[in-house]
């Protein structure tokens, strides 16, 4: 674990301790959580609709070593360093931290696909032990507390995943991840209710490969080398090109061709230009989730990760447990996407949905709401409709405050209104699936909660799908450790930092440096710590 000395907090912060006397704790953690104190963790006081201090109390139960926090704490039994703002100070933390990490950091951002691309990744990778980020822990709180998970001593590698869901969100995440490889998985339509169009969010999703270290790398597929935010990039661009793209202008092109073959296997041909070729075998994932694969494959190979390493693992991975899994029964099966929903990511779930399930007759498209749209909602929704093929055996069901303009475009397009279902809550529709012999297609908004519909069979075979290629990936690890020589000699070097680990004592005390940074969602997740309340996850998942 790592490990922060009291001295480096106060320096990094510009805080004050109190309550030291000859207590020095061994901090090795951060939490935000008053319920979950990881060993020799330091809780950190946030303020936000529910204000942190409030639960230094529990904290201190619960086992916390030292409290964070922005006044003093009376009668506290452990130190607490007092800051100007507990968010800037954990996030500078984090940023000191990752510079003292020697090893390449790779952060990952898109419009939908990052957590597919960031577990792939750490998968095919596996051979540095990386560190990688916990579930979608994207946000400026979550990237935070990820980057002071990573152990200087264990780690050889760190992946970060990048959400936003607003101009000027990327600028505080880039700052302290700082990547030695950025990979943007794609820019579409998401969020743009935070944003004005699709140029904006290329925009802001360019500020992370921005903020890359010197002599970093960004990784991109060849369709956002149209956009002029990544065409004025300052770092080294690699691309992931199809074999017919015509000529690239990259300082590193990789090209892709995927192939299918009579019996429903698929393989991926990838070759660098001038350099090696490669050929692996693909699981069964639908063609957005394929190219996720492909950049985690293009990013491994960029790392050093050997083809025999990659090849031993990639026909074993398979989609993530509710993000684009498929679970089978005896006489059904499922498509489980329950994380998030935007026009591209819908288009392409139904698409695959279409190919692995085109045994069945009978089909149930339970379609959720589609978050953060903005004022091209309805014609959103409407849109997607055009992608939901009728049949006489098939029924749609809505789930959402966009359900009537789902169902305007699915009349519009042939659907009969006998055979389309609005439902309100969660216990209507999981009588409807129960009950429910067939293919059923089920993505929505995590605003939805769609997984809570589903039959308890059907929860626990999809969170089960990962198990037994844990066993897998140890075994290949334990068989292929030998790193191959890196696409990319000098990624992860960089000039002495040591001036910049080291914090100018005016800018700790200057109040435009400690500048709060909260999350503005109006809406409370119950998974998130109890002390404060931060976005929904479609806020940080989808874009």
């Amino acid at each position: 674990m790592p490990l922060f000395k009291i001295d480096d907090l106060k320096l990094w912060t510009g805080g004050e301790w109190f309550g030291l006397a000859d207590k020095k704790p061994e901090i090795r953690a951060f939490s935000v959580d008053s319920r979950n104190m990881p060993p020799s963790a330091a809780f950190v006081a946030l303020k936000a609709k529910r204000d942190g201090h409030d639960f230094i109390e529990d904290a201190v139960k619960n086992g916390a070593k030292a409290v964070i926090a922005e006044r003093q704490v009376e009668n506290c039994p452990v130190p607490v360093l007092v800051v100007k703002d507990t968010l800037k100070a954990l996030q500078t933390v984090a940023k000191f931290h990752r510079l003292r990490f020697d090893s390449p950091v790779v952060g990952i951002t898109g419009s939908c696909g990052k957590t597919s691309t960031k577990e792939f990744l750490a998968k095919l990778a596996a051979w540095k032990n990386p560190f990688a980020s916990e579930k979608n822990f994207n946000n400026e709180i979550g990237v935070a507390l990820s980057l002071t998970g990573i152990d200087l001593k264990q780690n050889q590698c760190a992946i970060i995943e990048a959400g936003v869901s607003k101009p000027g969100d990327m600028e505080v995440l880039a700052e302290m991840i700082e990547p030695d490889l950025c990979i943007v998985t794609n820019v579409g339509l998401a969020h743009l209710e935070g944003f004005k169009d699709i140029r904006a969010v290329a925009a802001e999703k360019a500020v992370l490969p921005e903020h890359a270290m010197q002599g970093g790398w960004c990784l991109i597929p060849h369709e956002l080398t149209s956009w002029k935010a990544f065409e004025t990039l300052a770092c080294k661009k690699a691309v992931l090109a199809p074999v017919d793209a015509g000529d690239v202008k990259a300082d590193l092109v990789f090209r892709y061709a995927i192939f299918n073959s009579e019996n429903g296997a698929k393989s991926l041909e990838l070759s660098i230009e001038g350099g090696n070729e490669y050929c692996f075998s693909l699981p069964e994932l639908s063609d957005g989730t394929t190219m996720d694969l492909a950049l985690a494959i293009a990013a491994a190979l960029m790392l050093g990760t050997r083809e025999e390493q990659i090849a031993a693992r990639t026909e074993a991975l398979s989609a993530l447990p509710f993000r684009g899994s498929i679970v089978r029964t005896d006489t059904s099966a499922y498509y489980l996407d329950c994380y998030n929903a935007s026009p591209t990511s819908m288009k392409d779930a139904l698409a695959h949905f279409a190919k692995v399930c085109a045994d069945f007759q009978d089909k149930l498209y339970v379609l959720g709401e589609m978050a953060e749209l903005g004022l091209a909602s309805l014609r959103h929704h409407k849109d997607i409709a055009k992608f939901v093929p009728f049949s006489e055996t098939s029924r749609v069901c809505l789930v959402g405050g966009h359900s009537q303009d789902y169902k305007s475009g699915l009349i519009e397009n042939g659907w009969p209104e006998d055979r389309i279902i609005t439902v309100e809550g969660t216990e209507e529709l999981s009588r409807i699936i129960s009950n429910f012999d067939g293919a059923v297609f089920v993505k929505g908004s995590r605003v939805c909660r769609l997984e809570e519909a589903l039959p308890p069979s059907v929860i626990d075979a999809a969170n089960g799908i990962s198990s037994p290629q844990a066993q897998e990936d140890e075994e290949a690890d334990s068989a292929l450790q030998a790193p191959a020589e890196p696409v990319i000699t000098d990624l992860g070097e960089r000039p002495d930092m040591e001036d910049d680990r080291k914090m100018d004592d005016e800018e700790a005390e200057d109040p435009e440096q400690h500048a709060q940074i909260l999350p503005e969602s109006d809406e409370f997740d119950d998974d998130q710590p109890e002390n404060f309340e931060t976005d929904s996850d479609d806020e940080r998942e989808n874009i």
